[in-house]
């Protein structure tokens, strides 16, 4: 796989209660978009697939501290390779993948911009590896800089 870009300017901690998965969802887009790492059909083909493979995973469940939901869409859509990431200050009900009929209460989503198809599924390993690692979780959801929360996750995600 090759290397995904990730740097300060694809972090945003959200605060907002209000929150819901398509607005988290909308956020991240806009701002890989913005960067120009996708194409303009990223965002829709990207809501086409959540509603059909929802990608919310319960950790909780598995004994981790928090929820996580990894969004990524066909790399038809994707420029260049990156990761996106949205810290929730407030955890978003996500449908989780494992059984879409559920939803669990997400705190980290990190949205993936894959310009290789079947990329996901290595990155999906270093997001496992990040969600079991209890410690790492908790300073990353209780970061209240773009840069600590940056330090913190490009050890994991790179």
């Amino acid at each position: 796989m090759a290397a995904l870009h990730f740097d300060e300017s694809l972090i945003v901690l959200l605060g907002d209660d209000r929150l819901d998965t398509l607005s988290v969802e909308d956020r991240l887009a806009d701002m890989l978009y913005e960067g120009g790492w996708v194409r303009p059909s990223y965002k829709a083909a990207l809501h086409a697939r959540e509603e059909e493979f929802p990608t919310g995973l319960d950790a909780v469940s598995l004994g981790a501290g928090f929820n996580v939901a990894v969004p990524h869409c066909d790399s038809e859509h994707v420029k260049h390779g990156a990761i996106c990431v949205g810290i929730l200050k407030s955890p978003v009900s996500w449908r989780c993948m494992d059984d879409p009929s559920k939803n669990c209460d997400v705190s980290l989503v990190v949205m993936l911009a894959l310009d290789e198809a079947h990329a996901h599924l290595e990155m999906l390993q270093k997001v496992m590896s990040l969600v079991q690692d209890d410690a790492s979780m908790k300073r990353i959801v209780g970061a209240n800089s773009v840069d600590k929360a940056y330090e913190l996750l490009k050890l994991k995600l790179s």
